[in-house]
C-alpha cells in the first residue's frame, strides 16, 4: 500500500517535520563500559501531556495532520 506523501499547506515542505510532547517523562538505563564511559541500554518514554506536529521548515503547526503518521 503507497500512502500519500505529507506536504505542509504553508510552504510545501514534504521531507522535514517534527513532535514536541509536552509533560513527558524519559528514563534511559545505562550500562558502565571499564573506561567510565556510559551505553544506553534501555530507554522507556511516558507522555502525560499534548503532543504536537509541526513543518521542520516553517513551524507551522500541523497537530491537525499528525492522524495520517
Amino acid at each position: 500500500m503507497v500512502r500519500e506523501k505529507l506536504v505542509c499547506p504553508y510552504c510545501g515542505n514534504d521531507e522535514e517535520f517534527f513532535e514536541v510532547a509536552e509533560n513527558a517523562y524519559v528514563v534511559v538505563h545505562f550500562l558502565q563500559n571499564e573506561d567510565g564511559t556510559f551505553v544506553p541500554m534501555e530507554e522507556n518514554m511516558e507522555i502525560t501531556g499534548v503532543v504536537k506536529f509541526y513543518c521542520g521548515r516553517c513551524q507551522a503547526d500541523l497537530s491537525h495532520l499528525r492522524d495520517r503518521l
